[in-house]
Parts: structure tokens; sequence; C-alpha cells
């Protein structure tokens, strides 16, 4: 990465970073991701782990990568990303004047990832950045194909009326304490968080360029799990009516389109696994996320 990356006018962008890592039993990657993070060319940053308590050795490999003052553990029966995300911002201290997140399963792909990402805080109006992800080799195809949709270049969230990842994201300390992370929500925490900033008038930066490997191969229980939670927080979230909350707008249209999104991509790349994946997965997806709209909306007196 050049030193016009980094620019801030005539001076070069160099804050001093601190790198929050939360992690539950990634035992399988986590090592991966401990060295891209020290092999990073960028030099200001400092590690912090904070971890669930996990019991598959993942604890035993960061203690082999940081320091035991700078690992931080919680309890997994009571977390609350909201209450995880504040409490890593007030652990790192005022030495940190950026915080990045990444989760221990996304695996930094350059060395330049670190300067790429927080690059785009030089700016004072920039809010919070995110990076782009991609999917693991052993990823089946749908959840692929999401993934590069999600992410990708850009162009196809952008038309979203939001989209924001904690899991390769930064900001400065003094953006995240003026505008703490919500703790009345138990999914899509960063979606809430980067959705308050736009509405103060502050930008948010995907960066590209800054790409981390995180995927997930959800079970259709986890997946119905997942987007219940989902659904229940974007009845907070959007609560001033910035979607279309009825049945055919939010449950029966989506999976349509999905679904005949899905055979296009399991057509270009023959893959019979998308074509018979596709309707059980997204009537299952759609299907939760109303439902979890619908248990979010009673919890708010707006059933």
């Amino acid at each position: 990465m050049s030193d016009d990356n980094l620019a801030a006018g005539d001076q070069v962008y160099a804050p001093r970073v601190a790198i929050a890592m939360r992690s539950y039993n990634d035992i399988d990657v986590i090592r991966g991701t401990l060295e891209m993070v020290f092999r990073q060319r960028y030099p200001h940053f400092t590690l912090w782990n904070f971890d669930s308590s996990s019991n598959d050795g993942t604890l035993d490999v960061i203690r082999e990568y940081n320091a035991p003052e700078r690992i931080h553990q919680n309890d997994p029966k009571s977390y609350n990303p909201g209450r995880v995300l504040n409490h890593a911002v007030a652990t790192v201290g005022d030495d940190a004047d950026v915080v990045v997140f990444l989760n221990s399963d996304a695996t930094p792909e350059s060395e330049d990832w670190l300067g790429e990402l927080i690059a785009p805080l030089a700016e004072s109006d920039v809010g919070a950045v995110f990076g782009r992800q991609t999917a693991r080799p052993d990823c089946r195809e749908l959840f692929r194909k999401d993934t590069e949709r999600a992410f990708g270049d850009g162009r196809e969230a952008a038309q979203w009326v939001h989209f924001f990842s904690m899991a390769n994201a930064a900001a400065r300390r003094e953006v995240l304490l003026a505008h703490p992370f919500e703790t009345r929500v138990q999914y899509s925490e960063d979606i809430e968080w980067s959705y308050r900033l736009r509405k103060a008038g502050l930008r948010i930066v995907y960066v590209p360029e800054a790409a981390a490997t995180h995927s997930h191969n959800y079970t259709l229980a986890q997946s119905y799990k997942r987007q219940f939670g989902e659904g229940k927080a974007e009845a907070w979230i959007f609560r001033d009516g910035e979607l279309n909350t009825s049945f055919l707008r939010y449950m029966v249209l989506p999976t349509g389109m999905e679904v005949l999104r899905d055979m296009a991509w399991a057509l270009r790349r023959r893959s019979l696994d998308a074509a018979l994946h596709s309707l059980p997965l997204r009537v299952t997806q759609k299907w939760g996320r109303w439902r979890g709209l619908m248990a979010g909306r009673a919890d708010h007196g707006r059933a």
C-alpha cells in the first residue's frame, strides 16, 4: 500500500490501532487469522482478544500470540454482542485512535489488509469502514453466492436500505464512544449501530481491497435461528417504516426472487447442490426472518 493511500491532507494518517478480535471455538481457522494479523505491513497496532470461553483449544492458540493482560473472556451463556463490543472499546483505552473489529474466523487475505481498511478513516466525515468478505474453499455454493452478492464490488449492496458487517470493520474510537453499541438487540448489532451512524450524518465506507476470508455452512436449523434473530432485530432497527413489512413484500416475493437467482447461479456454475439446496434453504430463511419480525414487533408493541 502506498503512502498516498494513508495521506490526510499533507500529513500521513498513521493512527494507533487496537484490533479487537472476538472468538468462540474457532480452532480450525484462528491460527491462520492470527498469523495474517502479525504479518501486516502497517505497524502501529496492538491485538486484544475477547473470547467466549472456548473449549476446543482456541484459547491455547490465542495465548501463543498474545499477552495474558490483553486476553479477556466472557460467558457464552449470557453473551450479548453489543455489551461485548462496548467492553472491547472501553478496554483498549485511550492508547488507541482506531478500533478494528476482526472475527477470529475472518482471515485477512493480504499483508496490506489493515492499512487498506483504516485508510478512509482519515476523513472526518467517515464514521465506519468495513472490508470485503470472501468464501472459504469448503463453502457450499449458495452461501458462496450470498457472500459474493453481499460483498463483491459493493454495487449490489449499495442499493439495499442498509448493509454493514462487523466481522471485518473499523471506526475511530471517538466515534465509538459517542455512539455505543445497542444492547437491546441480540443479532444485527452491527447493522443497528452503523445505520445509526448514517442517520447522524456520518459516512459508511466499503473497502473491497481489505478482504478477509469468512463464511459459514449453516444447517437449515441454524439458518432459521439466525434469520429469526435478524428479523427480530429489524423490527427494532427499522421501526420508523424504512422497510415494507407486508407478508407479500417481506416474505413471498423475496423468497421467489432468491430462488430465481439461485437457479441462475446453479446453471452458470453447473451446481446440482445449489439447485437442490435452493428451495429448502430460502423458504427456511425467509420464513424464519418473517417470524422473527413478527416476534420483534410484538416485543415493541407494534404487532
